[in-house]
């Protein structure tokens, strides 16, 4: 897995810069997500042209930064440029560190 850049959610008015291609985003820190209403969204500085993005067909679960990862999105970015990150229902991404429905349940930590 190639990382680009780590982005945090509770960061606002966040910008990137991203070539035209294929994006896959993950999410840091466990590997049972529930995006809830969560999703992303790029929008292109000097067009204003928003790229919305999608839910990875299959989630793969990974290590990145010494971390549990779990993919949840892909965009295709259509011109490159600067973009600002825009995070829509921060608040209802779920993230645990086990897929153990037990350890959901009772919280307890990894």
């Amino acid at each position: 897995m190639r990382v680009t850049r780590l982005i945090n959610i509770n960061n606002k008015q966040e910008e990137i810069e991203l070539k035209a291609r294929r994006y896959r985003i993950y999410v840091l820190g466990g590997i049972f997500v529930n995006l809830g209403e969560f999703s992303i969204s790029f929008k292109h500085k000097e067009t204003n042209e928003i790229t919305e993005c999608q839910k990875a067909f299959w989630p793969v679960q990974t290590y990145a930064f010494g971390k549990k990862a779990k993919r949840i999105f892909i965009v295709d970015i259509p011109k490159e440029g600067q973009f600002e990150v825009i995070f829509n229902n921060p608040e209802t991404l779920k993230v645990n560190k086990s897929n153990l429905i037990i350890s959901r349940t009772l919280k307890i930590p990894f």
